[in-house]
């Protein structure tokens, strides 16, 4: 007679989640990093209000350039997504007539969506002369800023929520220094909402293991970087794991405290196992805080 743990561990006596292979042990394997923040897997979509927002701020919002008309209308549409989960998410986090900062506003989508909401909006971009026209006829409070190089044009303690929406993963130069600088215009208490790219999804390791690729969304070297000729900034440097990213802001001083797995859930196996698994999801947003008792001048050295 077989016994019950034996009769268990038999492949069509196992529990489902137990049958994702090689998928479930690397959604487990970072299970006790996890441990350390609260976790969430949001709805594969976002409300449909933000959506519909964002449509019609797209219709609305073009480049002064010409020459970048053909890549706002693709953006517009390929990240409509992942800018009305950030408005979800700004929503849930702080009440309108709050202060709050986007870092990279153009092309302007979330900075215009946020201000209509209510939110009192102030932004930065390496080269907003792109969408000058659009922001004077909406009034929005942009200002020239080249976070790699450059600090923040605020004074301490400015704002009580920060938006670093898919910008990490292009910083090239210093980001110890950015975020550094996104602590101190933070006040105490303040949070920060960082959305990125998750390296280590499915897509991702689909993209290493199969095409020998190190990415989950944009993976051509030489393309991200013809963007600084072609868009004005630079595309990916590289894209990183919610561990990667998480210390690295602890390091720089902020207390991590919650990461959103979003994005995926497509048809058939992959959307089983990022149902299954959301920590295999192509998308995370880190919240985290400024300290409300710590400095904002943080030693890095450690």
């Amino acid at each position: 007679m077989v016994s019950p743990a034996r009769r268990a561990g038999r492949r069509g006596d196992q529990p489902v989640r137990r049958l994702v292979g090689p998928a479930g042990v690397l959604a487990v394997s970072g299970r006790r990093f996890l441990r350390r923040y609260e976790s969430r897997a949001l709805e594969p979509r976002p409300r449909p209000e933000s959506l519909e927002r964002l449509r019609r701020l797209g219709g609305a919002l073009a480049p002064d350039d010409p020459l970048l008309a053909d890549w706002f209308v693709r953006y517009r549409t390929q990240h409509l997504e992942r800018l009305a989960f950030d408005l979800d998410l700004v929503e849930e986090c702080v009440a309108p007539g709050t202060r709050l900062l986007e870092v990279g506003a153009v092309p302007l989508l979330a900075t215009a969506a946020l201000a209509e909401l209510g939110y009192r909006v102030d932004a930065v971009d390496v080269a907003p002369q792109r969408f000058a026209g659009a922001i004077h006829e909406l009034g929005l409070a942009v200002r020239r800023c080249d976070v790699e190089r450059e600090p923040l044009p605020y004074p301490d303690a400015s704002f009580d929520l920060v938006l670093c929406s898919e910008i990490f993963e292009h910083l090239r130069i210093d980001p110890i220094a950015t975020f550094e600088e996104v602590l101190r215009v933070l006040r105490p208490g303040g949070a920060l909402l960082l959305s990125t790219p998750n390296l280590r999804s499915l897509r991702g390791l689909r993209n290493l293991i199969v095409h020998h690729r190190a990415h989950a969304a944009s993976g051509d070297v030489h393309a991200q970087y013809v963007k600084l000729r072609t868009l004005g900034h630079m595309g990916h440097v590289r894209e990183y794991t919610v561990r990667e990213v998480a210390e690295f802001l602890e390091r720089v001083g902020f207390a991590v405290e919650r990461v959103d797995w979003r994005g995926g859930h497509g048809r058939g196996a992959v959307g089983l196992l990022e149902r299954l698994a959301p920590s295999l999801r192509p998308f995370f947003t880190l919240l985290a805080r400024r300290p409300a008792a710590a400095p904002a001048d943080q030693d890095t050295s450690r």
